[in-house]
């Protein structure tokens, strides 16, 4: 067993896992996410086109998604506070994650996370130089669509580091993208993009709000006592 494995099983120990992340954990993913937005602002838009580039002639229904969409749609550059990119993919039986993972492992994309839910992939993330792009799988439901969001909530307890809680996410359906213009790239968005954001973000979504709690829109639904588990490549 390696050094690695002996101390992610240390960590799952509820006591040294908890007092790691408060003292040490947080201070290390702050260092990770400012590294993360300064190549966002100087690179992002590459790391765009290489999404693109990937899955333009797949059948996947794929479009940026949350804080990308958002800032895009709305000041046309990603906003300031992002450190990542954020796609969304519509998986069906005729894409699967499993169609996306090899399309990714061709452009030199390497799998860093997966959250698992319900006994199936619900997210993915990817990362390819110094910036992870993370994929939200959405599912359709008759005239609209699902997804799961997940989050370390501190006052709840987990049995391991790995484990979040999950949020049902109701959202329009999307059924085709369109293109949007950022610097020298085509981007693929929702053709009901204003749609979405208003339901991710509530209805004021236009105006810039630099303490927006994730999971805090009119979308999002805390599912009690329900956990996924984190797993990191």
């Amino acid at each position: 067993m390696s050094v690695k494995s002996i101390w992610h099983k240390v960590k799952a120990i509820p006591l040294i896992g908890n007092t790691y992340e408060k003292y040490i954990g947080s201070k290390k993913v702050a260092y990770i996410e400012n590294k993360c937005r300064e190549e966002l602002t100087k690179d992002g838009d590459k790391y765009i086109e290489l999404v693109e580039n990937t899955l333009k002639n797949s059948d996947a229904l794929y479009y940026v998604y949350a804080g990308t969409l958002l800032g895009l749609t709305r000041d046309g550059k990603f906003i300031n506070w992002d450190f990542d990119i954020d796609y969304a993919i519509v998986i069906t039986q005729n894409f699967t994650w499993n169609d996306l993972e090899n399309l990714m492992k061709k452009s030199g994309f390497k799998k860093t996370r997966e959250f698992v839910f319900d006994g199936s992939v619900k997210e993915q993330s990817y990362a390819v130089g110094k910036l992870n792009i993370d994929f939200f799988g959405q599912f359709y439901e008759d005239t609209h669509m699902i997804q799961y969001s997940f989050e370390y909530i501190p006052d709840c307890k987990y049995n391991n580091e790995n484990e979040r809680s999950v949020y049902l996410v109701t959202l329009p359906k999307v059924v085709e993208t369109k293109k949007i213009r950022m610097e020298n790239v085509d981007v693929s968005v929702p053709a009901n993009s204003e749609e979405i954001l208003a339901a991710i973000y509530n209805e004021d979504w236009r105006v810039p709000n630099p303490n927006w709690k994730s999971n805090s829109g009119k979308c999002s639904v805390l599912l009690k006592n329900k956990v996924a588990y984190q797993v990191v490549l």
